[in-house]
């Protein structure tokens, strides 16, 4: 089954609602949110019919997608999702954002330890990737508590909502602690 309900300590990973366009739709609109990414500008309505897609994709697309909801009240704050696969490589692409008020809590570390184990425990790749811009300290710090290793660097890669541009940090995780130096 693809896009399982993965539970942590104090997290749902699960499949997208249609109920979640609330939060979905305040990343969109969350400028403090954009700093290091740029998320499409498109209105409510459009990200609803994107949802629904998600929805209606999820067991059959290798590109899977979770809300990160609280475990007490489902309510969501984030979101997790495998945005790239390299077939031949047998490695997969992470990203993961959280909502502003609920960043600084370790939510970002939990979901993606998790969401890493389960790809690649149950869905046997070889290397989960994540990357994140230099100046997004927090997300670096995510990655490494999540068990991930920095690989490399690549300089002015990203565009900045500024319109300079940043090198991207790059970090992976492999099966049985391979990355454990």
């Amino acid at each position: 089954m693809l896009c399982p309900i993965i539970q942590t300590d104090r997290l749902i990973i699960r499949r997208y609602k249609e109920t979640d366009i609330d939060m979905q739709y305040r990343f969109l609109q969350d400028e403090r949110l954009h700093k290091f990414i740029s998320p499409p500008r498109i209105s409510r309505e459009e990200e609803l019919e994107v949802i629904k897609k998600w929805i209606s994709e999820s067991d059959t697309s290798d590109y899977e997608r979770w809300v990160i909801a609280l475990k007490n009240t489902d309510e969501p704050i984030g979101n997790i999702s495998v945005n790239g696969i390299d077939r031949k490589n047998n490695y997969c692409n992470v990203g993961y954002v959280i909502l502003f008020e609920y960043q600084g809590r370790g939510y970002a570390t939990e979901a993606l330890k998790a969401v890493s184990d389960y790809l690649l425990n149950n869905r046997n790749y070889h290397l989960v990737e994540c990357s994140c811009n230099e100046l997004n300290v927090a997300s670096s710090k995510v990655m490494l508590k999540a068990g991930f290793k920095k690989d490399g660097y690549i300089q002015n890669r990203r565009k900045n909502s500024d319109g300079s541009y940043s090198g991207v940090e790059y970090y992976s995780k492999i099966i049985y602690g391979e990355n454990m130096e």
